[in-house]
């Protein structure tokens, strides 16, 4: 509650005194804090600020369990976010906390965590690098990841396929509902959809697949952030983009052209954010214009692809040197 006013101080903030000058920076908070509630409470003020000094002294049992709980609550938001940077930061450090976690309540807690934890570093190094290809109707997605699978042996996901898959799969207990959404046009929950995908993915690396081309995926910004949220973030991308007249020739068999028109204006309509959302990130994302042939946009496709695959391997060598430095200066004591 104190931070609320001088800030959270860490090791980091250069406080000279240790613990010392951290509890009278503390002590201040609260006393500030005691003298704002003062007119209110008068009551109240002294109650926070004692309940304060009782933790601190961590002399009762209930001080002494709440320091417990401050150092599993560092933990988790340690943890927590080794998730949110998909594994760009291993915070190995603060697992030695655990030591001082020693209720059976804390112990139970603890181990729940750890769980969780050794199961999102499994994950994390178990990482397959993904293409998104994405691009509306007509654009040829389906024929450059057919392109792509037989130069490069890249295994070749449909969300549209997997379900198709699972809805004729009895044994599936989500069968019927995925036959009667498919049948009635209606969407499929994001959450059942990413967690099909994410099957097929780790399939795929059982199989040693070492990339995947995920077609037609995402189609939604919520697609989107559900996929980077649960399964693994950054991913490449692949967007065709050719001109309306080019789409509705090439999808003329397929559809009607109002059809062909509803379809365009929705992709146009999600396309953007999606867009603007995946290139952010430098080196993962390529524009590849689809108005050529089937070979000349194959030959872009290509080329886009082999940089992704030299931008992993830079990636894949610079994390590889990071991880060796950081052991490194830890056995130095730095």
């Amino acid at each position: 509650m104190a931070e609320s006013v001088v800030g959270d101080i860490t090791p980091h903030d250069g406080v000279s005194k240790g613990k010392q000058e951290k509890y009278k920076l503390e002590d201040f908070g609260f006393r500030y804090i005691e003298s704002l509630l003062k007119p209110f409470n008068e009551n109240l003020g002294r109650e926070v600020r004692n309940a304060w000094l009782e933790f601190e002294r961590a002399e009762t049992k209930e001080a002494q369990y709440m320091h417990e709980m401050d150092k599993l609550e560092c933990m988790i938001q340690a943890h927590e976010y080794e998730q949110r940077t998909h594994g760009r930061k291993d915070l190995e450090e603060f697992q030695g906390l655990s030591s001082k976690v020693t209720s059976a309540e804390g112990v139970s807690w603890l181990g729940l965590l750890q769980q969780e934890r050794q199961s999102h570093l499994s994950k994390r190094r178990q990482r397959i690098p993904v293409i998104f290809v994405i691009g509306a109707t007509g654009v040829g997605k389906r024929t450059q990841c057919t392109l792509l699978f037989e130069e490069f042996g890249f295994q070749h996901i449909s969300l549209g396929d997997v379900l198709r898959e699972r809805s004729n799969d009895h044994t599936y207990p989500h069968a019927d509902f995925l036959e009667n959404c498919l049948d009635e046009s209606v969407k499929i929950p994001t959450g059942l959809s990413i967690s099909l995908l994410e099957k097929s993915i780790t399939k795929g690396m059982k199989d040693g697949k070492r990339w995947i081309l995920m077609r037609g995926f995402p189609e939604s910004t919520e697609e989107l952030h559900e996929f980077e949220d649960k399964v693994q973030k950054p991913n490449y991308t692949l967007l065709l983009s050719c001109t309306a007249e080019k789409m509705l020739m090439r999808s003329a068999s397929a559809c009607s052209d109002l059809d062909m028109e509803r379809r365009l204006r929705a992709f146009t309509a999600q396309s953007v954010e999606i867009e603007n959302r995946l290139k952010a990130v430098q080196g993962y994302y390529k524009n590849i214009d689809g108005d050529g042939s089937i070979e000349e946009v194959f030959g872009s496709v290509k080329k886009a692809v082999v940089e992704f695959i030299q931008h992993a391997e830079v990636e894949k060598k610079g994390d590889k040197e990071g991880k060796e430095a950081a052991s490194t200066a830890k056995r130095q004591g730095c």
